[in-house]
């Protein structure tokens, strides 16, 4: 029997470091892109360095982050361990948000990271049991599924870019596996075999007359389990929505905006164009593969839309053409606020050109990776 005991937990370590390989400068990417202030706290109470100005991690394993801190005097690195050890990379990101929860009550400070006010939001989430009532081609790479009844009879949305996680069967299956009590801790803890998949989705419209929403799914190659779901999603079909959420929050006197996306983010964009106040005006940066592909937007007075090819090179490898084309643009940070949703590679690009080069104020700066394509290169974390 021990030994059956230490087969057991060489597999289940030996599991979690091809997870780590895998996912692990993802996961690190998410948290110095995302939550920069946290990590400050947890270097500066729990790391011990109080005198610290900014924070990365830069490496994570089953026990702990490392961190690297910049002070006045120099670099530092530091490591802060888990309360304790994770098995599986899915509780990483709780785990870290535990840290961040126990730096703010050891401080004894006041104050809201973006990790405590992402907890605070999140306990307020839920879980919305429907089903597919329509499918409609947009075109052959763009399909709209609506979704209705069941618990979309209380859903209220939040801003232009109201998003939720779309909770499908898993992969070979054609019934949902969980009910309207999920969390993604219990999500962590189920056989693999039993987790649902999906993705993130944006709201494109709501008929609260009728408890029905539209989202846009990109259909592409090779397809991940949502995308694939969605290519042969048919009315009936059952399906979970996870939220809403949302990243468009830009300061009172903004005025001017930059809206940048692909296929992904294209519908919130649209959505973010609907609500742009008439005084207002927009630069839009759009990516798809070519002109019959275009997404209908809005047509707004003051928006001026740059509409960006990739000409048959797939989704994903070419985050240069987005970032050239902000780059050549003259942006004033003042009263403006940039918003951005696509390829991880991309948006990163640009939050870097915006916040490093041009100097644009974190609060005026939101861009969202909603997707990674599996063969760019991650951002190095101590970057």
């Amino acid at each position: 029997m021990p030994n059956t005991v230490d087969s057991n937990d060489e597999t289940v370590a030996a599991a979690f470091e091809a997870q780590l390989t895998e996912h692990g400068p993802a996961i690190l990417q998410q948290m110095n892109e995302a939550y920069e202030d946290s990590l400050l706290l947890v270097g500066r109470v729990l790391g011990g360095v109080p005198s610290a100005t900014a924070a990365r991690a830069i490496d994570v394993d089953a026990s702990g982050l490392s961190l690297g801190l910049a002070t006045p005097d120099g670099e530092h690195r530091v490591r802060v361990e888990f309360a304790e050890p994770v098995v599986d990379v899915t509780r990483i990101g709780t785990s870290t948000m535990a840290l961040v929860v126990r730096a703010r009550a050891q401080s004894g400070e006041t104050g809201e990271t973006s990790a405590e006010r992402q907890i605070r939001l999140m306990s307020t989430v839920r879980t919305f049991l429907t089903s597919v009532v329509a499918v409609r081609d947009v075109h052959p790479h763009l399909r709209q599924i609506t979704f209705g009844g069941g618990d979309l009879t209380t859903f209220v949305p939040l801003g232009p870019d109201t998003f939720l996680y779309v909770l499908l069967p898993p992969v070979g299956r054609t019934e949902l596996t969980i009910d309207a009590g999920f969390t993604w801790e219990a999500w962590a803890e189920m056989p693999e075999a039993e987790r649902p998949v999906g993705a993130y989705y944006t709201l494109r419209a709501w008929r609260p007359d009728v408890g029905e929403l539209d989202m846009l799914f990109v259909l592409h190659e090779p397809a991940g389990p949502a995308s694939a779901w969605a290519a042969r999603a048919q009315p009936g079909d059952p399906v979970a929505l996870w939220g809403p959420r949302e990243a468009f929050e830009p300061p009172a006197d903004a005025s001017r905006f930059l809206l940048v996306a692909d296929e992904t983010g294209l519908p919130a964009l649209a959505s973010i164009l609907d609500w742009l106040p008439a005084t207002a005006s927009a630069v839009v940066v759009a990516e798809c593969d070519r002109a019959d592909e275009h997404q209908p937007l809005p047509d707004r007075a003051n928006v001026d839309v740059h509409w960006l090819h990739r000409d048959g090179r797939p989704a994903g490898t070419v985050p240069e053409l987005v970032l050239d084309a902000v780059a050549a643009l003259d942006l004033d940070p003042e009263g403006s606020y940039a918003w951005g949703g696509g390829e991880s590679r991309a948006m990163t690009g640009v939050r870097k050109l915006l916040r490093r080069s041009r100097g644009w104020p974190r609060e005026r700066v939101s861009l969202v990776a909603y997707w990674r394509h599996p063969d760019s290169p991650m951002a190095d974390p101590e970057e």
